[in-house]
């Protein structure tokens, strides 16, 4: 059987994302409790292929994730999940809401669930924890002045009850999730992303105008673009760049030869499929 790694404990809104990737496969699920460890453990070959965060729409990229990506590993993506982050009340059953006095969850949920929490509850106090995860199986042997924030699959793993649904202050709350593999979803069709990795040559007026201007001129559409420094010297940066197609077509392949004589360092992270799940 296959092995996904994806970033625990089990429970964590990864997991829900790689069980939406997997779909029906028969796929094992391997839970990691970093992101670093995870990443490693691909590289090295002792997992097939992960699955991690690496941008939320209200918090921004995972810095970590792309770091890695640069510097450490050479991996590619096989493919990505756009999933909306719904957080939920989780307690006992029997939990009134006027009578919960602590909260638990990772310190970004109990953020993005303030304003709602403060409506809902009358005084309680915001308890952080590792993960969303972590919140709610911790609770499991408190009473019912203990609730977490978490999700769907985690409330049912642990046999605890959704006292209010959807809490998060944001709607528009979406984390874009990658797996990561040894070869990238290039021969999953046309249809595809291509993530590159690039560094302009340096002392050139207008390089980025002139990088951007070769995916301009070829009609091939940017979905990102983010500069993470290249942690050789102040004011160098890497650029990190997203754009629909597919490697293996002809104006992408124009695109990235045309790129080699305008980047000091350029990686090709691949081309792949996007899951949006709604």
């Amino acid at each position: 059987m296959n092995r996904l790694a994806y970033l625990g404990p089990a429970g964590t809104f990864t997991e829900q994302a790689a069980r939406e990737y997997i779909a029906e496969e028969q796929v094992e699920l391997i839970p990691y409790a970093d992101i670093s460890s995870l990443i490693w453990a691909v590289a090295k070959r002792e997992e097939e292929y992960g699955i991690v965060p690496i941008e939320n729409s209200l918090e921004g990229s995972v810095n970590i994730t792309l770091d890695l990506l640069a510097h450490k590993v050479d991996l590619k993506i096989k493919a990505e999940v756009v999933m909306p982050i719904e957080h939920n009340l989780i307690g006992h059953a029997e939990t009134e809401l006027s009578k919960i006095e602590k909260v638990l969850s990772h310190p970004q949920a109990l953020a993005q669930c303030r304003d709602n929490l403060n409506s809902l509850l009358s005084d309680f106090e915001s308890v952080s924890v590792n993960s969303t995860a972590e919140a709610v199986q911790r609770i499991q042997d408190k009473d019912s002045s203990w609730a977490a924030i978490g999700s769907t699959l985690v409330s049912k793993l642990n046999g605890l009850s959704i006292l209010e649904e959807r809490i998060q202050d944001n709607l528009a709350n979406w984390t874009r999730f990658i797996v990561l593999a040894q070869q990238d979803g290039s021969e999953q069709g046309l249809k595809t992303k291509t993530s590159l990795i690039c560094s302009p040559v340096k002392n050139r007026p207008g390089i980025l105008y002139e990088i951007l201007k070769e995916f301009a001129q070829r009609s091939i559409d940017l979905t990102k673009i983010e500069s993470r420094p290249t942690r050789e010297m102040l004011g160098d940066y890497l650029f990190f760049i997203d754009f629909e197609g597919n490697r293996t077509e002809k104006r992408v392949e124009q695109t990235l030869a045309a790129l080699e004589d305008k980047t000091s360092f350029i990686k090709l992270l691949g081309s792949y499929p996007s899951l949006v799940v709604e």
